[in-house]
């Protein structure tokens, strides 16, 4: 059986999608469990938590994100959620802090092969004026994903509060095992029903005929491209940093439980990542109908100072629940830039490049948002103040580094947006 709906398709990659980060994200509620177990300081835990799934997950993005322009797409998706699959499951067996690093590593290589080839698929499937919809769509299976690994993990976690094991598995090895599985039929779904959609052509415009690779291309609007890049890896920074820290944050400052942790952060990333993402997919297709020069810009700026503001202010407030609701509504500005971040190089760059481009853009999130955010927190954290201090202190420069530079995307090379 063959699917044929584009719908049916988004959705399966959709899935793909969620079960990467619930097995990318399980890790940020499992602080606690870990580092008791295998001894570890902040810093470590985010090198965890950041640079381990980044360092290969950004490398090998490129050369996969190459072989996806040139060959069949859908065998490379199938082919990376099952290595991420079993990284995840073997997770769960790690004894030590580098086996554990290891094997995050390789998560980040199953996962390099999932969104460049997905976003390029994508665009070749649905109309131009459709694609602000779709992306965002998709892009809300890493907000159900995370939501989900925090809400599974912290029941999980509740449930064996009391022997923190089952069957002689402890609580945090059990949830690897438990979130890497279901990746394993899912890839088989796919490699049954998703074939490449036909053969794709390059569309060139007409002062960029002389552009024949990614790089030449990048050379003729190079200013764009890293006012792009580096804006929305900076938003990156917050995003990240919220998924990363705010779980140690309620548990140390807020005392609750694991559970209740799992329950906040699930349901926040669930509810208030999809709205911000779908609300700013919704308004970037809006905007771009009734001709605003910059909608993208417009979306990514407006979430970059938008988050850490409502941070600062759920973070200071003595009242417990306001402060969450102003955590949640931090969540939902921070999702905001995700959408914007795809939509404009699926709608600039040729079709024979548009999966390395997004790898470039994705490497730069990984090593910026994910690995030197997570970072930065954890080492400001152990050395200079806690987490309360070091996350909105991270947060906020990110925020304003991404709006002065997605400010200058807008001033550089105006023709290479469609």
């Amino acid at each position: 059986m063959v699917l044929a709906s584009p719908r049916g398709i988004i959705a399966l990659f959709a899935s793909a999608y969620v079960l990467s980060f619930v097995d990318r994200q399980i890790l940020a509620l499992l602080v606690g469990p870990i580092k008791t177990a295998l001894l570890l300081s902040d810093f470590q835990f985010a090198l965890l938590n950041g640079l381990a799934f980044s360092l290969l997950y950004s490398i090998l993005g490129l050369p996969i994100a190459a072989l996806s322009d040139r060959i069949a797409r859908p065998p490379i998706i199938v082919a990376g959620i099952i290595i991420w699959s079993v990284a995840t499951i073997s997770c769960g067996f790690a004894q030590n802090f580098w086996q554990l690093f290891i094997c995050r590593m390789a998560v980040g290589v199953g996962e390099a092969a999932l969104v460049p080839a997905v976003y390029s698929f994508l665009a070749d499937i649905v109309t131009p004026y459709k694609l602000g919809q779709t992306l965002a769509l998709f892009s809300l299976g890493s907000f159900i994903g995370a939501g989900i690994a925090f809400l599974f993990g912290g029941m999980l976690i509740g449930l064996l509060h009391t022997t923190h094991e089952w069957h002689g598995i402890i609580a945090w090895k059990l949830c690897f095992l438990c979130v890497g599985l279901p990746g394993l039929p899912l890839a088989l779904l796919i490699a049954l029903t998703v074939r490449e959609p036909g053969r794709r052509h390059a569309s060139f415009q007409k002062e960029d005929t002389a552009s024949e690779t990614a790089w030449g291309f990048f050379r003729l609007h190079w200013k764009f491209f890293t006012c792009h890049f580096l804006g929305y890896s900076s938003t990156a920074i917050i995003l990240f940093s919220l998924l990363s820290w705010m779980p140690a944050l309620f548990l140390r400052y807020r005392h609750f439980s694991h559970q209740s942790v799992g329950e906040i952060m699930g349901l926040t990333a669930i509810f208030c990542g999809c709205a911000g993402a779908y609300v700013s997919g919704r308004l970037i297709d809006f905007l771009g109908r009734r001709n605003h020069p910059f909608p993208a810009a417009t979306m990514g700026i407006t979430g970059a100072l938008s988050a850490p503001a409502l941070l600062w202010g759920s973070i200071a407030s003595p009242n417990i629940p306001f402060g969450i609701m102003l955590f949640a509504m931090s969540f939902f500005c921070a999702a905001l830039p995700m959408p914007p971040s795809a939509i404009v190089l699926q709608q600039s760059v040729p079709k024979t490049f548009r999966s390395q481009f997004s790898a470039v853009l994705l490497f730069c999130n990984a090593l910026i948002g994910l690995s030197g955010g997570s970072m930065l927190v954890g080492y400001l954290d152990d050395h200079v103040a806690g987490v309360a201090i070091s996350l909105p202190l991270v947060t906020c420069g990110g925020g304003l580094l991404a709006a002065l530079l997605l400010y200058g995307s807008t001033r550089f090379d105006k023709k290479v947006l469609f």
